[in-house]
């Protein structure tokens, strides 16, 4: 599972741009363009700067005067008139003066008017640069950088856990996580807070796809809403694409919404198995956007700044989803007795009532028939039952998600403030969510 073997390498992208990471600063450039439609005129030409005002922000200043008034208001017009069509948003392409060219993706504009010069204001989405630098390689690869801030508590993790024993003696920080068909290299600085993943692309982790994948583990695991602030995606025949994105920040009231909850830093091989297991799972679904689980997570990761109650629903719903990935809508229960379900719809329908209305009868039949075939499907439920039986889960977290499914989602509010029992109820609910999503990831209990 883990090896330490160094196979088919690629080379860094990222030093070269590990400046960008950086907030707060100003980009300032000599030429910068609005453009509209594709094979349309760009809205307005001038000099501008973007600044990287935190890590999850990117807001733009460009000063100019269209050279056609008269479109430029159009386009503006017809933005506004669209304002749900995504594709009617305009494209910020801004060039230093060294050349390099950064595509700053969709904005929407703001504008203030001047006889002398134009000034258009708003934000955008990151940005993105072609690196020609980069040498040709066999399969490509991916590399992506995180920020990790080091007073969380997945600094002292990753310093513990990115290490690989020097020859000589001592540690080095670095590791190699082997899937078997991928190779991943992690790398982790404390000195500027940054975690990088790097993998040579393959079969299971193809380009495009993986800058995304690889950090859905690390939003499980920690509960907070990791994204790269770095990534470069290199391709087989020369050059990469490189992007800063917007790294949200970490916040506390999250962490207990994390499937890492251990304490100690001795877990090393169980948590790299945990997150081999996590990137499994988000591959072999095969999606770009997110995988379930990870939505999932990130709903309650969101939800832990609300309130207690929206903490308590937002548990319950995606305890759910995780059961309904284990079984399916329209799954059957291992112990139904399908024949005499069978018999029982037939006798159903052949139930006359000549004293009552026909379109009476009918739906009659329809709520009884539906009620016996509903017997013989895993509900809810029956999935925690057979779990619990399996030793996967406890009757103590059963208990609170019926609790909170029953009660809180029907209108009882659970109390605004810590208490002893309100607190059990959100902590087995947590244990509850996590051995659901270790069980979805490593199956041990089959349904049919």
């Amino acid at each position: 599972m883990i090896s330490q073997q160094s196979g088919d390498r690629s080379d860094p992208v990222l030093d070269r741009w590990r400046h960008l990471a950086g907030a707060p600063q100003t980009l300032t450039f000599s030429n910068m363009e609005l453009l509209a439609g594709d094979h349309e005129p760009s809205i307005v030409q001038g000099r501008g700067e973007i600044l990287l005002g935190s890590p999850r922000s990117f807001e733009y200043t460009l000063y100019g005067k269209p050279t056609d008034i008269a479109y430029t208001l159009k386009q503006m017009l017809r933005q506004r008139e669209n304002r749900y069509d995504g594709l009617k948003r305009f494209r910020l392409i801004a060039t230093a003066d060294d050349g390099t060219e950064f595509a700053a993706g969709w904005t929407i504009p703001r504008v203030e008017t001047d006889n002398e010069e134009w000034m258009f204001t708003g934000e955008c989405e990151g940005l993105m640069i072609d690196d020609p630098t980069v040498a040709p390689s066999q399969h490509g690869a991916t590399e992506v950088r995180f920020i990790v801030p080091r007073q969380h508590r997945a600094s002292l993790f990753f310093a513990h856990f990115v290490t690989t024993a020097k020859l000589n003696g001592g540690l080095q920080p670095e590791y190699e996580l082997d899937l078997g068909e991928a190779t991943l290299r992690f790398s982790f600085d404390a000195k500027t807070d940054m975690l990088t993943i790097r993998t040579i692309g393959s079969q299971m982790l193809p380009l495009t796809y993986t800058e995304n994948w690889l950090g859905e583990p690390l939003r499980i695991l920690f509960g907070q809403l990791i994204f790269p602030r770095l990534v470069a995606r290199s391709f087989p025949k020369g050059g990469a694409m490189v992007r800063v994105g917007p790294a949200p920040a970490w916040h506390l009231e999250s962490n207990w919404a994390g499937l890492w909850q251990e304490e100690d830093v001795t877990g090393k091989d169980r948590f790299w198995q945990l997150y081999a297991d996590l990137l499994r799972h988000v591959a072999k679904a095969g999606q770009f956007e997110g995988h379930k689980i990870t939505k999932l997570y990130e709903e309650v990761i969101q939800a832990s700044r609300g309130s207690r109650w929206v903490w308590a629903l937002t548990f319950a719903s995606s305890i759910e989803g995780l059961i309904r990935m284990l079984a399916p809508r329209g799954s059957k229960r291992d112990d139904a007795e399908h024949e005499a379900i069978g018999a029982i719809a037939k006798h159903i329908a052949s139930w006359k009532a000549p004293h009552l209305p026909k379109a009476t009868v009918d739906r009659f039949r329809s709520i009884a028939t539906g009620a016996v075939h509903r017997a013989s499907e895993a509900t809810p439920r029956y999935v925690l039952s057979k779990l619990k039986a399996a030793k996967v889960i406890e009757q103590s977290q059963i208990d609170a998600w019926e609790k909170i499914r029953n009660e809180v989602m029907h209108g009882s509010l659970i109390s605004p403030y810590s208490s002893e029992e309100d607190d059990a109820i959100l902590l087995a609910l947590s244990s509850l969510l996590h051995a659901l999503t270790r069980e979805v990831v490593r199956p041990t209990v089959k349904f049919s």
